[in-house]
């Protein structure tokens, strides 16, 4: 049998080739891993998926997936990448050595993902997936466009972000124009004519480059920066102008008027017209605004703004009168930036959390730490308010903290519920995405993240900067968590606990001073569990913070030695009380330690004994050692 089995194996790729179908358990069965571009410019449409989850019901699939090998894909695009379709956000290149077992679905990537749902959701689900190989003399790119546009799959965004994913161009009309869309759903014929100030963007211009590729980006899609940045400064006065009626961004009224005007003037006087219009919706009186946002047709909303600019135009003319405007305009821009949507997530700080420095992101959960709290990590994540830990030492019942601290954790005032607070965690992920994958993200400051009360929002949350490739630290002072934690990980489909080695350090406090942690677990079955999850494969870490009594503090370090990657060692806020001679031995100790430790020294030891970190041993490292490498 097990002959037969690998017989089969074998000859499964021999079948796609030869143009037979191939089902999704054959594939499974073989090992092969489904995969697609996520850079093609298309998600998945929660619609049509619901849709097609009730088709596939009731008639199972009817037409098969088609797909390529993914060597033959990257072997013609080898620059891109390939990602797994069970959410760990594997990742395959040209040179992955798993390549030959990667299967590139190419078409009906709907089809899989409502297949898979169904198959988790619907016990009496029996119907099978079928995958078929493409044999095609076309470019792949182009067999995948002309097959979705065929079948009016694809609508004229589609291809913008298809021709936006693969032209690589960072700036560009065409990118820029996708973002816009997105982001402030703009039709694709303002976004464009904003940028280019002519009326010139057609649908069929993304299906003529499709046919043309050899040709490059026509100029309404490429662009140039200074039009770019052009664009920006007008649709940035538009949403000024109507900052309180929102829908009116969106409107094609300011761009008709804005463009009639700009086509009137001459050539040598486009530039400063445009600055004058910009100035002019900045400026635009509210009730004015108002007026024209009540007015029913188009034609009625240009003739108010027309009427208006002509006021304001003759205005201008006036030195005096132009500088008071320029100056209102200067007021209202600050105070619209101050009160945006993009600039209040990382403005909009509560007494929930530590205020924002620096110019740092600091969002309603993901924020980048100031001060003592830095040394922990660039970036860190609170959802929760106090801790039934009740450790007599705790800065969070201290100070500015005092008055939000509880003792049982409280989800922060940002959110309305556990789902808000997890939508928010994951556009804040997207939002800060390469500095998280640089950086990783720390749990938590304000409470303890693996306590019963806020273990499942962790959970979530992790799961999220799993299936983004973020590392994540988790620090803790509980012993009691492992199995429950591990049951809400795995309770998704796509859990695979690889993925989370490669991504998960827990760390654990301790500070051999178990009398002033109220409630925390006590210190040697912090110390089991540490070495139970590092054995597992886990990367571990000590906050030896803070030292209360230096041997107490030396004791638990010793006692941990073989299974914690990196020890932090801090002391008390606050506290007059060390003697420098206790502290010095300490660190004189921790140079003696076998083995010769990862240990960073924060900045309150260094500082208190006057250190120079360049003068210590190699293996005390800097804030910023990653012990994920």
């Amino acid at each position: 049998m097990e002959k037969k089995t690998m017989n089969r194996i074998e000859l499964l790729p021999e079948d796609l080739k030869a143009g037979k179908t191939v089902s999704l358990e054959e594939l499974q069965a073989a090992g092969f891993i489904l995969a697609v571009d996520k850079e093609f410019g298309r998600g998945i449409n929660k619609p049509h998926l619901k849709k097609l989850k009730a088709s596939l019901t009731k008639d199972g699939c009817i037409e098969p997936v088609s797909v390529f090998f993914g060597s033959e894909y990257l072997e013609a695009y080898p620059g891109r990448k390939l990602t797994t379709l069970d959410g760990s956000g594997q990742e395959y290149t040209r040179d992955s050595p798993e390549l030959p077992g990667v299967i590139f679905v190419a078409d009906g990537l709907h089809r899989v993902q409502a297949h898979l749902e169904l198959l988790s959701e619907d016990e009496g689900y029996k119907y099978s997936l079928k995958f078929r190989h493409v044999e095609t003399g076309l470019p792949i790119d182009r067999w995948i466009y002309i097959r979705n546009n065929y079948d009016r799959n694809w609508d004229s965004r589609d291809c913008s972000r298809y021709i936006a994913a693969q032209t690589g161009y960072e700036k560009s009309n065409l990118t820029t124009a996708v973002e816009w869309q997105g982001k402030y759903k703009l039709c694709e014929r303002y976004s464009y004519t904003i940028l280019n100030l002519s009326d010139t963007y057609k649908k069929k211009i993304l299906s003529e480059y499709m046919d043309n590729l050899e040709k490059g980006l026509p100029t309404v899609l490429k662009g140039v920066e200074e039009n770019i940045e052009r664009g920006k400064r007008i649709l940035h006065a538009f949403r000024i102008c109507w900052r309180d009626i929102p829908k009116m961004v969106r409107n094609n009224a300011s761009i008709n008027m804005f463009i009639e005007i700009y086509n009137a003037c001459s050539d040598s006087m486009k530039e400063t017209v445009v600055n004058a219009l910009v100035l002019f919706f900045t400026t635009l009186d509210r009730t004015d605004a108002e007026n024209v946002a009540g007015e029913k047709d188009n034609d009625g909303k240009i003739r108010l703004l027309k009427g208006y600019w002509d006021k304001f135009s003759k205005d201008i003319e006036n030195k005096s009168l132009r500088t008071e405007y320029e100056k209102k305009a200067c007021e209202i821009r600050k105070e619209f930036d101050d009160r945006s949507e993009e600039n209040r997530e990382k403005a909009d700080v509560t007494e929930d959390v530590p205020v924002s420095e620096n110019n740092k992101y600091h969002g309603k959960a993901i924020y980048q730490p100031n001060g003592k709290a830095e040394e922990y990590g660039e970036w860190a994540c609170n959802f929760y308010n106090g801790c039934s830990n009740q450790c007599s030492y705790c800065y969070l019942q201290k100070g500015r903290n005092a008055k939000i601290y509880t003792p049982t954790p409280t989800l922060q005032k940002a959110f309305k519920d556990e789902d808000d607070a997890v939508e928010q965690f994951g556009k804040e992920v997207l939002r800060n995405l390469p500095g998280l994958m640089k950086h990783g993200l720390f749990f938590c400051f304000t409470t303890d993240p693996l306590l019963p009360e806020t273990m499942g929002l962790t959970a979530r949350a992790v799961r999220i900067c799993m299936e983004k490739g973020i590392n994540v630290k988790l620090l803790t002072k509980r012993a009691d968590f492992v199995d429950e934690f591990f049951r809400l990980l795995s309770a998704v489909e796509g859990y695979d606990e690889e993925i989370c080695k490669r991504h998960i350090a827990f760390g654990f406090t301790l500070t051999g001073c178990d009398g002033q942690e109220g409630n925390s677990s006590p210190t040697p079955e912090r110390i089991s569990t540490m070495k139970q999850l590092h054995d597992r494969g886990y990367r571990t870490f000590v906050s030896a913070e803070p030292v209360i009594d230096p041997e107490a503090s030396l004791q638990v370090i010793r006692d941990t030695l073989g299974f914690c990657d990196l020890y932090k060692v801090g002391l008390l806020s606050g506290k007059k009380t060390y003697r420098k001679a206790d502290v010095c031995n300490l660190v004189d100790e921790l140079q003696k330690l076998p083995e010769k430790p990862k240990i960073y020294l924060k900045d309150s030891v260094v500082k208190m004994l006057g250190l120079d970190r360049n003068d210590l041993p190699d293996n005390f490292v800097g804030s910023d050692h990653n012990m994920f490498e």
